[in-house]
């Protein structure tokens, strides 16, 4: 081989050695563009998810406030002031609003377990409006239904395991979901 083609074939290697080398930049773009693609989601997802998990327990909360005092006033012997009942029907309104977000959103563990608490809820008012229904008639309670106070415990449980369950979707490394292809 002469000078010439020892060039030649290092001129060659240079050309092939470039094109391996750009070729290989621009799969690793590629590549790194995809994965902060995907991780941008995955953060925004999170926060989507963050916020409808918030809206939910702000419902919540507003609720439970009311409850409280229906309880206070329940202990004392008291009556609820007028347009407590509609104040409680809004309320109820707004958690299930944010309970269909909540379902939207997911994922199904963190649905599933915030509907739990939605139900408890329900049921809580469901055995107010029994037990003022029974007391107005002077029908004593029924020892086969939960009370109130029981079902009062109930909705407290139910929040506290749909905190868990959303804490640890929130917590989870790549909460979206793989099977959609987001």
């Amino acid at each position: 081989m002469n000078a010439g083609e020892i060039a030649l074939v290092g001129a060659v290697a240079g050309i092939v050695a470039s094109i391996v080398g750009a070729g290989g930049a621009v799969v690793a773009a590629r590549l790194t563009g995809r994965y902060q693609s995907r991780s941008q989601h995955a953060h925004w997802r999170r926060q989507v998810r963050r916020e409808a998990y918030a809206a939910f327990l702000d419902s919540v909360a507003q609720f439970n406030e009311l409850r409280r005092f229906y309880r206070e006033r329940t202990l004392l012997g008291q009556t609820m002031p007028e347009g407590t009942t509609d104040r409680l029907r809004a309320l109820i309104r707004s958690i299930e609003k944010a309970l269909f977000i909540v379902e939207l959103e997911g994922p199904p563990e963190v649905a599933t377990q915030a509907d739990i608490v939605m139900r408890s809820i329900a049921d809580w008012q469901a055995s107010v409006i029994v037990s003022e229904l029974r007391a107005a008639r002077d029908v004593p309670p029924r020892a086969d239904v939960p009370s109130s106070e029981a079902i009062h415990r109930q909705v407290n449980q139910s929040l506290v395991s749909f905190k868990a369950v959303a804490r640890a979707a929130l917590d989870a490394p790549d909460t979206t979901d793989r099977t959609s292809g987001h």
